[in-house]
């Protein structure tokens, strides 16, 4: 009689197939932790900021915006980490999100600084007013990007509905 022969084993193979799985598996623990330190720098912030504000001041308000403009960023992160743990891939709409909310930011903070400062400097093309140009530039390019990646993901998905 034959009888059937198991398939000779690999071990190469499957020493590369676990060695991956524990690799996947300490990237996982991995992107947890960072997910788990950006809640808790998240709410650090928060706290720290409330803990600030103690009058109604210009600098105290603005200061709160920055701060919590700071934990949408984080928590912008926060959800790029969660997203790449469930779907493994980088959802590169989101880094375009964090960017022009990071301008943004920075377009507040340079037009409250200059705010301070009116009557210091007589220049039109003063290093504050450079700086807020480059970063109205940089939204735009931004936002142009995310519009471009929201069109294209849009044909692309309904021409993959048209192969079906």
């Amino acid at each position: 009689m034959n009888t059937p022969q198991p398939p000779p084993q690999d071990f190469h193979r499957d020493f590369v197939l676990k060695f991956r799985r524990l690799l996947l598996r300490l990237d996982d623990y991995i992107h947890l932790l960072v997910a788990l330190f950006l809640m808790v720098g998240a709410i650090v912030v928060i706290l720290h900021s409330a803990m600030s504000l103690t009058n109604l001041s210009i600098e105290s308000v603005l200061g709160l915006i920055n701060d919590m403009l700071f934990v949408v960023i984080i928590l912008e992160l926060l959800w790029i980490m969660l997203s790449y743990l469930g779907r493994r891939r980088f959802p590169i709409a989101s880094f375009i999100i964090i960017g022009i909310i990071s301008s943004i930011r920075r377009i507040l903070l340079i037009e409250a600084q200059s705010s301070f400062h009116i009557g210091s400097g007589t220049q039109f093309l003063s290093r504050q007013t450079i700086d807020l140009l480059l970063y109205v530039l940089v939204v735009l390019i931004l936002v142009f990007s995310y519009y471009l990646l929201v069109r294209i993901s849009a044909a692309n998905e309904a021409e993959s509905r048209q192969r079906e």
